[in-house]
């Protein structure tokens, strides 16, 4: 089941990737929604691929790799975030460094199986939290959808650890690696498909 996730992950990607740098191809800007798709095609290969996982005493795989490309991936997604609220100069920079602390926090408590991992999270979910209040702070009239986008897309991730073998594994691997599938195609390829339509995005509308 999870070999089957991972591989309907990466022909996503792989296909999200095409679309994306061809879309965005002939603009002299960076074309952040294809290396956003693109960090998260390989992730999805070498989680696919299986091999460097930890095992927690019930069994179940924690691909751990995962956190670290979403530190390259989610700090893209952040700025293409600050763009749309007007977030520029000091306020950027913090909301680089808080998604960086968030998801690199995030990798070194799905690594450790011991209780140390819950000072990890609990330090990732408080810089979640100054990311979230900085974010939904700024008021720019075009961008407030991006709110709901933050609510229903990047919050469901911590529940998720929270649940998975990560946390208190109260779900198994598969589902939720399925959650994830499901969050990373919300938040990387529809969240850009979204931002596309707008003035600021790094596609052509």
């Amino acid at each position: 089941m999870l070999n089957l996730i991972f591989l309907v992950g990466l022909v996503v990607f792989a296909l999200s990737s095409t679309y994306f740098y061809f879309a965005g191809k002939n603009k002299n800007s960076l074309n952040s929604a294809f290396l956003v798709s693109f960090v998260t095609l390989i992730s999805y290969v070498l989680m696919w691929q299986g091999k460097i996982t930890v095992v927690t005493e019930a069994g179940q795989p924690i691909f751990w790799t995962r956190w670290l490309f979403y530190v390259l991936s989610c700090t893209l997604l952040m700025v293409e975030i600050a763009q749309l609220k007007g977030i520029q100069g000091g306020g950027l920079v913090q909301l680089l460094y808080l998604t960086a602390i968030v998801m690199f926090t995030g990798y070194l408590a799905a690594r450790d199986l011991t209780a140390v991992k819950w000072v990890h999270f609990v330090i990732s979910c408080v810089a979640y939290a100054l990311l979230v209040v900085k974010v939904l702070s700024a008021k720019a009239a075009a961008s407030q959808w991006v709110n709901s986008y933050v609510f229903f897309g990047w919050t469901v991730f911590p529940i998720v650890f929270l649940l998975a073998p990560t946390g208190l594994g109260l779900i198994g691997a598969a589902v939720a690696n399925l959650l994830y599938l499901v969050l990373d195609v919300y938040t990387k390829i529809i969240f850009n498909i979204q931002l596309a339509r707008t003035s600021v995005g790094t596609l052509p509308k």
